[in-house]
């Protein structure tokens, strides 16, 4: 009777199968996401006794028929086929023309199996076999889009299941699914193969960062409707526990009857990635949480994006327009004991039984009758267990600003400073020193470069710019040539749609000429155009004020030290794409300063990691004006100048 009741209240599947451990990088080199994610998930919730207390399945290869509901008959052939003797030759020159993409011997099974495990595991839940269950899978998928591997995913792996259920088991009565992709980095693939499709609600969190973060794509912005990872990752840099996803997951059993599939997506801090999936399992079986220790409490920055979506969405979902809590007890960072079990490095023994930093990166698919819409336009916060306190203050050696220089393995500068421990005194000391600005992208063009210092937007432009807290126009502008290439990566921007934008190579080469048109402004202003070309400045939600960063990232003592060093990359923003300040000399005794992407940018550019892509028409456009009205050159110069440097390779 016993045995019998424990089978009954398990009913929690969970699918591992080594051989999605085949797909691995060609030659052995390190990469994060590698078969070891698996297996460090496998070991831990065996150590713990989960494994046995689940219905433990195999994989099931998945039929071409199903995959190719969300993918095209060519990118299905070519994944299917990439392992086999055919593609021995050109499997790696395949591989770098894809964004972050790798293939091996293993590779056409791997993928395969994973599209076929969330099918297996789905159907089941659906069918009332399973209450919920866990598929350990791998290769990703969110990323796969219709006819394109890319961000280390194939096939698309939770779209495949979803369309499954939907469209070839109607007898399973699935009528709506609500997917939610917590992973770091935008689900940009699942995104738009439901985009127009009423019967799938996807929910991604993710980091945007403006769109600066991977996949650096516009529709990653809470603003696309339809017809938004953790501590410890090293691809993500965000602050989640593993209770802190426990608490998600416990948030969404109550939709659907808690009928759900967890999918493995990202994730590459092995202890973290064990630890999160390990919390999650518990909470499917059943097991209690107690939400109250201070980890659980938001960070600011997280409580002000919250505000600010929510303002955004609420005319679509009415639930959103309720008050929020008043006096939360936040936090400005995560605590000395979450810094350091969020560390990269692994540890020789397993013991994860501590709360170190997590990331649970997976897709929960979860399945609804016609009582979802009902349940989700009641949905609330749970305001129970939320502290009505101001946060308590930190000393004052915690806001001790600290700066130190340290040099990059590719050789460059770096300044690590703390950006929100510096009053707003900065303002005032930097706005009686000038510099010269020297734009070599779309500010060329004056008009353009006013909406940094005034707000607004010009021509071309999708969305409008906050503007510097002191408006006045630059006191000069002058042109000047620099001995650096001008290239053009990244995919799309929030501003300027599809293509590429400019950035200068760090490197000096005086066989390159690039021209620029320099403004003589503050350095005041010109920090604040370095906050909002790296996505730092902030609208609040609540009342429209514009939120700037709490100092300044380049001060006269940074002026002066790249006088001597012509460069310093921003620890501070050192993931943005802007975060790389140049020295390119001297005009009138003033400094003239350039912001464009680090050095190791320029490697990933040339190994094909990050892309190199031409501009749209506009930002082009936007270009020729700037270089026209500058009497630099005429329409033709100025178009064949932007083509010839969009064209070279590095």
């Amino acid at each position: 009777m016993a045995a019998a009741a424990a089978s009954r209240a398990a009913r929690v599947g969970l699918l591992y199968d080594e051989r999605m451990c085949a797909h691995a990088t060609p030659d052995g080199e390190e990469h994060p996401e590698n078969p070891e994610r698996l297996r460090a998930i496998w070991r831990k919730l065996n150590a713990e006794g989960v494994a046995s207390r689940c219905v433990v399945l195999k994989a099931k290869e998945a039929e071409d028929k199903y995959i190719a509901s969300v993918h095209s008959n060519n990118h299905i052939k070519l994944m299917k086929e990439i392992s086999s003797k055919k593609y021995d030759s050109s499997r790696n020159t395949i591989a770098r023309k894809y964004n972050s993409i790798y293939f091996n011997k293993g590779s056409s099974e791997s993928a395969v199996l994973a599209a076929g495990s969330v099918i297996e595991v789905a159907e089941k839940v659906a069918a009332g076999e399973l209450r919920s269950a866990i598929a350990l899978v791998r290769p990703p998928g969110h990323h796969a889009e219709h006819d394109e591997a890319m961000g280390f995913c194939l096939f698309n792996n939770v779209a495949v299941a979803a369309n499954y259920l939907l469209n070839d088991r109607p007898d399973l009565g699935i009528k709506k699914i609500l997917i939610v992709d917590w992973d770091v980095h935008h689900g940009n693939g699942t995104q738009k193969m439901f985009y127009n499709d009423p019967c799938v609600l996807f929910f991604s969190v993710h980091r945007f960062d403006y769109g600066s973060f991977y996949p650096a794509e516009g529709d990653a912005s809470h603003c696309f409707i339809g017809e938004e990872a953790a501590l410890g990752d090293p691809l993500g840099g965000c602050c989640i526990t593993p209770n802190g996803y426990a608490l998600l997951l416990t948030k969404l059993l109550g939709f659907a009857k808690g009928r759900i599939v967890m999918a493995l997506e990202g994730g590459y801090n092995l202890r973290s990635i064990a630890n999160s999936v390990f919390a999650c399992a518990k909470v499917l079986l059943g097991d209690k949480f107690t939400f109250s220790s201070p980890e659980m409490q938001p960070f600011e920055s997280t409580w002000r994006i919250i505000q600010a979506v929510r303002n955004e969405l609420k005319t679509y979902w009415p639930v959103l327009s309720s008050k929020l809590p008043e006096n939360l007890s936040l936090r400005i960072k995560p605590s000395p004991i979450e810094l350091y079990t969020s560390s990269d490095s692994e540890p020789d023994g397993e013991d994860v039984d501590e709360l170190s930093g997590a990331v649970s990166s997976v897709n929960v698919i979860q399945f609804a009758d016609d009582a979802i819409s009902e349940h989700l336009s009641k949905m609330k916060l749970d305001e129970e267990n939320l502290a009505v306190k101001t946060a308590s203050s930190c000393s004052a050696a915690e806001h001790h600003p600290t700066d130190s220089v340290e040099v990059d393995k590719d050789g460059s500068v770096v300044l690590s400073k703390r950006i929100s421990d510096l009053s707003l005194a900065w303002r005032s000391d930097l706005s009686r020193t000038h510099v010269w600005y020297a734009s070599f992208g779309s500010n060329m063009w004056k008009p353009r470069f006013l909406c940094y210092i005034q707000g607004g937007k010009a021509d071309g432009m999708s969305i409008p710019c906050c503007g510097s807290r002191d408006t006045s126009s630059p006191r000069g502008t002058m042109w000047k040539t620099v001995p650096h290439r001008l290239l053009f990566g990244r995919s799309s921007t929030p501003c300027w749609g599809t293509g590429g934008v400019a950035f200068l190579n760090p490197e000096m080469n005086y066989n390159e000429k690039s021209y620029v048109c320099m403004y003589k402004i503050t350095l005041e202003q010109f920090n604040d155009i370095l906050f909002q070309e790296n996505r730092l400045v902030l609208e609040d939600g609540k009342n429209g004020n514009v939120v700037y960063p709490d100092s300044s990232l380049v001060d006269s003592s940074e002026v002066e030290f790249m006088s001597t060093n012509k460069a310093i990359h921003l620890e501070p923003i050192k993931d943005s794409w802007y975060s790389n300040v140049l020295y390119l000399g001297d005009e009138d005794e003033l400094p003239i300063l350039t912001m464009t992407c680090p050095s190791s940018d320029i490697e990933r550019y040339k190994s094909g990691e990050l892309p190199l892509v031409p501009p749209s028409k506009t930002y082009a456009a936007t270009l020729i004006k700037g270089l026209v009205e500058g009497k630099q050159l005429d329409a033709d110069g100025a178009a064949s100048y932007i083509n010839a440097a969009a064209a070279r390779g590095l």
